[in-house]
């Protein structure tokens, strides 16, 4: 791998504005087309490179799509059938944005979905997890290595849009709204919490590895004698050891 990219990490990304400049729905074919499934700004704070989305298209093909996240974040694979909303077609990148139709199932959670298309709720958005890689500064997504899941969320924006559109008069609503809410809010703790130790864990290395060059440059050892296998032994081990 690159020195200039960090080890591929899991990341959840959220368009509120799914539908814009498509979402139209064939209903006959059972059909939402021209879904933006995600694009080149993060609202995590990175930017995705166009070359990274351009190369990832077929690892969305025919990807299913579920209704809500995995029960357990850690977890994004253990999925249920009975959330599966249907599956991604042809995906391509327009106008900065990765977009496909969704070919949608005669199922519970497809007609919910096309019912919440159709309503065209504010509170209504994509998300998808992926796997990544990303620049050494944390800036840049400069490759996509896999898309786990793509899934239609409620309440992908901002929390202040969450509650401005709840309904207080309904507890029970208000309740599992308020715990879903809590739900993203810690899937989003925790992976800014495993950015934070990866760019920390880079800097380490980067320093351990300046410290390595200068010893290795004030020693006068031979060049055969430094290569890569004893610089990484010299990287293992404390300053006292090397």
């Amino acid at each position: 791998m690159p020195e200039d990219v960090i080890s591929p990490e899991r990341l959840t990304e959220y368009v509120a504005d799914w539908r814009a400049g498509g979402g139209e729905v064939d209903a006959g074919n059972r059909v939402v087309r021209n879904v933006a499934l995600t694009g080149l700004e993060s609202r995590n704070g990175y930017r995705y490179r166009e070359s990274a989305l351009r190369e990832a298209l077929p690892l969305y093909a025919d990807k299913p799509v579920f209704l809500d996240h995995a029960p357990n974040a850690a977890r994004p694979h253990d999925r249920s059938t009975r959330d599966l909303v249907g599956s991604v077609v042809e995906p391509r990148f327009e106008e900065g944005r990765v977009r496909a139709d969704v070919r949608v199932l005669d199922t519970e959670a497809g007609r919910t979905f096309l019912e919440l298309v159709r309503v065209n709720g504010p509170a209504v958005g994509m998300s998808h997890v992926v796997l990544a890689e990303r620049s050494a500064d944390g800036e840049h997504v400069e490759r996509l290595r896999d898309v786990v899941c793509v899934d239609a969320v409620v309440f992908p924006a901002t929390t202040s849009s969450l509650r401005e559109s709840l309904d207080e008069s309904d507890p029970a609503t208000l309740v599992e709204t308020l715990r879903r809410e809590l739900h993203e809010l810690r899937v989003e703790r925790d992976e800014l919490a495993e950015r934070v130790e990866r760019l920390e864990a880079s800097e380490r290395l980067a320093e351990r590895t300046r410290q390595v060059d200068e010893l290795i440059a004030s020693s006068d050892l031979p060049t055969y004698a430094t290569d890569d296998r004893f610089r990484g032994r010299l990287l293992e081990v404390g300053p006292e050891r090397r």
